[in-house]
Parts: structure tokens; sequence; C-alpha cells
């Protein structure tokens, strides 16, 4: 007898079993289905039954469609083991919003070149992005549709259910690359003294905030608003001084800082989807499990007098220490006072802060860019660069960062100025 498994939103998954086959594996196919109720889903389920025990698969291999492919992708292990969460999630989007209900009842035989042409042009038109903005979708969005189609079809190729990738006939869509922005030295020195005044700014403005609460109240309330100026402050002192990455950052915790040898080791990554919540992986983006940072010995110090502030405070508050350099300062729905940071907090005070202090608008991974930026500017062997970004090759490093490479390319010829215009010491 067919069982039903509810997937909500009115998609069912139908399980048929009858028997054994001759090699002695289970006689057993599924299928989702779609219906307007249990009653409906139970009507279709006893139909497909009908068919398959009179020896009529569903879908023959041959015969299967693009939705049935993405199923069995799905129950497989290559979309469990291969592919992060973060990434998954995003897959997801594509197939729900885009994917699916353009291609889900073609036959995967059927889908041609010109379809996934078709279908990548559309992309880019105005009125399709989900979020409402004008415009069609970005240059890289586009390319990561095509690659997602490629990967499937590749999978079904695998599976013996096509013979060939349509997509091998189908224009690689272009993504012009974005010089990745970041701040120069004088900018940098700018934001630092803006976080430096973030914090004096809120012990100078204390007397008059709090006036109407108890004393103790309104110290408890004064030394939590004192310490998330400093761990905004330590954050970004990190950011610069590391290259990390947010996720990286979010996932740090006290046990991964040695102020013997003066570095952070950095053993997973901080996400948060809709979904799941906020959860950590124990795998860096570039898939290595952890990665050791050597940092300046003014940082550490600073690291250091700020996680005796945090100290301070967890007992002052009385909260369970989750052992994270970055927490929460408050009880949420997804984190409670003392737990981990959530990744879009510290997003969302950047923004804010650089229009508090008029600075020029960068995103926090663009401090990560200006890190590395202004090693590049100094002069640092870009290996050295590549190990401190986390990239697996320096090609990666000269493809983001080739524009800086270049200006620092200028700079070296004009060294030559002197030489050529009678300005170079008789000593030198």
């Amino acid at each position: 007898m067919a069982s039903i498994k509810d997937q909500g939103n009115g998609k069912y998954r139908v399980f048929i079993c009858d028997g054994f086959k001759p090699d002695g594996r289970v006689n057993r196919t599924s299928k989702t289905i779609y219906a307007k109720s249990k009653k409906d889903a139970e009507r279709q389920a006893q139909a497909m039954e009908v068919d398959f025990k009179r020896g009529q698969q569903i879908q023959p291999s041959n015969a299967s469609t693009f939705s049935d492919l993405v199923d069995k992708w799905r129950e497989s292990d290559r979309y469990d083991k291969e592919i992060v969460l973060k990434t998954r999630e995003r897959y997801e989007g594509m197939l729900r919003n885009f994917m699916l209900p353009y291609f889900g009842r073609m036959k995967i035989r059927d889908i041609k070149a010109l379809n996934i042409e078709q279908y990548l042009r559309t992309l880019s038109q105005d009125g399709v992005r989900t979020d409402g903005k004008p415009g069609g979708y970005s240059e890289k969005t586009i390319h990561d549709h095509y690659m997602l189609i490629q990967r499937l079809l590749n999978v079904a190729i695998h599976w013996e259910m096509l013979d060939v990738n349509p997509c091998i006939r189908v224009d690689t869509p272009k993504v012009h690359k974005q010089e990745a922005k970041y701040y120069e030295e004088d900018e940098i020195q700018r934001l630092l003294e803006c976080l430096e005044l973030e914090c004096q700014e809120t012990i100078a403005k204390f007397s008059c905030r709090y006036d109407k609460l108890s004393p103790d109240e309104a110290y408890r309330r004064q030394q939590v608003r004192i310490f998330n100026d400093l761990m905004h402050k330590m954050y970004i002192w990190l950011a610069l001084a590391s290259a990390c990455r947010r996720s990286e950052l979010i996932g740090l915790t006290v046990d991964k800082v040695d102020f013997v040898r003066n570095t952070i080791t950095i053993s997973q990554t901080g996400h948060y989807a809709p979904d799941k919540g906020l959860y950590f992986q124990n795998r860096l983006k570039n898939g290595d499990s952890t990665k050791v940072v050597d940092m300046p010995e003014a940082v550490m110090q600073e690291l250091q007098a700020y996680l005796e502030e945090r100290q301070k405070v967890f007992y002052l508050m009385g909260w369970e220490d989750s052992g994270y350099v970055f927490v929460s300062l408050s009880d949420g729905k997804v984190t409670q006072a003392g737990g981990p940071m959530l990744p879009d907090v510290i997003s969302t005070w950047f923004t804010r802060f650089l229009e508090k202090y008029q600075l020029p608008k960068i995103t926090l991974h663009q401090v990560r860019h200006t890190s590395i930026s202004y090693l590049i500017n100094k002069g640092v062997n870009i290996k050295m660069v590549a190990d401190r970004a986390g990239h697996q090759n320096t090609r990666t490093t000269e493809e983001i960062y080739g524009h800086v490479y270049k200006k620092t390319q200028r700079a070296t010829a004009d060294e030559y100025n002197d030489l050529f215009t009678g300005k170079v010491s008789k000593e030198d």
C-alpha cells in the first residue's frame, strides 16, 4: 500500500513498494506530488500505485522530469555531504522561485540549450526579482543559476538519466569583476579614531541617560552599554588585523586565543538561517579545518583588556558564559544574553556607525578587503598575503586584488624617477 508524507505547502511525497526485484532489491519507487488536500493526495497515490503494480513505472529514467531529478538529488548523499548549508539555502531559493516553475515539468531529455538560454535571459528582465527591486538580477546571480543547472544535469548524466549536458552548447554567462572596495591608510586611521570617540561618548552621556533608574540598575546598564562599544571596537580591530571573514570572527571562542604566541585560531564559522537559526560549521570557506593567524602585539594587548572587561560584565549580569569572544547582550528568539552574536547584528551596527561619523560607505566584508589591501600596499609578499587571506592559491588573491597590485606596480616604477633625474645621492 502507498504511504504519504506531508511536506507542507501542498507538497506530498508518495512511497510505493511491491515485493522484490529478481536481484533481491525492494521493488520501490517514490515521487513528489502536489495536491489540494490530504484526500486528494491519497487519491493520486492510489492511481499511481495501480500503475506501478501493472509494471508501468511512474517515470522511467529516460522520461524523468527536471522535478524528478531535483527530488532524487535532494535525497542523495551528494546533496547532504557535498553542499554546505549556506549554499544549499541559496540553491533552494533558485529552485523554488525560478527553476522548478520554469523547468519542473519538462522531461530532462527535452531540455535543450535554447531553453537554458531563454531561462537565463528572463533573469535579466525588469520585474523578475523576488525582492521587488527594479531591474533584473546581477551577472553573478545569473552565472550562479547557470552553474546550478549545469550541476544538476551533470548529476543526471552520472545517473544515466541523460547522455549529454546541453549546457556545453550554452555560453557561460560572463561576470565582470568589480574592484574590491577598501579604505586607504588615512581612512583606516579615521575609522579607528571614530571607534575611540564612540566609546568616550557613551561614558560622557551616561549621567543624563539613566537618571530615572535605581543606582544599581543604572550601573548595570552603563556597564553593558560601555562593553557594547568596546566589543564593536574590538571586532573592527580584529577584522583589520586578521583579515578574517565575519563568519570566522562570529565563531571565534576565547579558548582559541593564545597570548603566549600572539595568535588566534579559527576552527569554526558562524552563520544564520531563518529555518535553522544560528549554527556553526567546523569547516572554513576554503575547505580547511583550522587557520592560525599571527596577530600584532598591540592588538593582542587590546584583546586581553577586552576579555577582562567581558568577564566582569558576565559576572555583573549573571550571564552563562558561552565561550564566544563576541556575544549577544540581550535575550532574543535566536540567542540569549551571553550567547554568540548574530552575524547581522554587527553588520547593522557598522552601517549605522559609518553614517553617524560620515565615513565612506563600505560593507563589513570590505573591512577584510581593507586589511588585505593594506598588506599589498605595504609590499608584503603575495604568498604571505594569500595565506593570511585564507586563499587556496595566489591566483585568487591576484584576481580579487589585481587593481591594488596595479597601483603598487605604478609606485614601484616611480621609484626609478630619482635615478634618471639625477636626484640619487652618491652615498646611495
